[in-house]
């Protein structure tokens, strides 16, 4: 049976344009339960959405003893949610806005995350 997580992406930038580190209360991150255990859980997906505006998340996992290199993903409102299957043994996922530019003031717009396991 798949279970379902969903919630939002905190507002404020994480992430400047370079990728440094603006500040960590913005940020947001999941403890899930390790995806693609035999017997236990089945594949894991995390899903994001958002609406009104574009917006750069930069998005890493953790594997149980390391983070492993983060991924800017960019989430387009015109298109469907963006989908991606969670690597064996996941067990953290760490997600913040990132800048687009110097001049990005949009840190508010409305971005959903879904975790699914099946």
């Amino acid at each position: 049976m798949a279970v379902f997580q969903l919630g939002d992406v905190p507002r404020g930038f994480t992430f400047n344009e370079s990728g440094g580190l603006i500040h960590y209360q913005d940020a947001l991150l999941l403890a899930i339960p390790q995806p693609n255990q035999t017997g236990v859980w089945g594949d894991a997906y995390i899903s994001f959405g958002s609406s009104w505006a574009d917006v750069r998340l930069k998005v890493q996992f953790h594997n149980g003893t390391t983070w492993l290199p983060a991924k800017d993903i960019d989430v387009n409102q015109g298109d469907g949610r963006l989908a991606e299957k969670l690597p064996k043994g996941i067990q953290k996922i760490h997600v913040g806005r990132v800048k687009k530019s110097g001049g990005d003031v949009i840190d508010d717009n409305p971005v959903g995350w879904l975790l699914e396991i099946l």
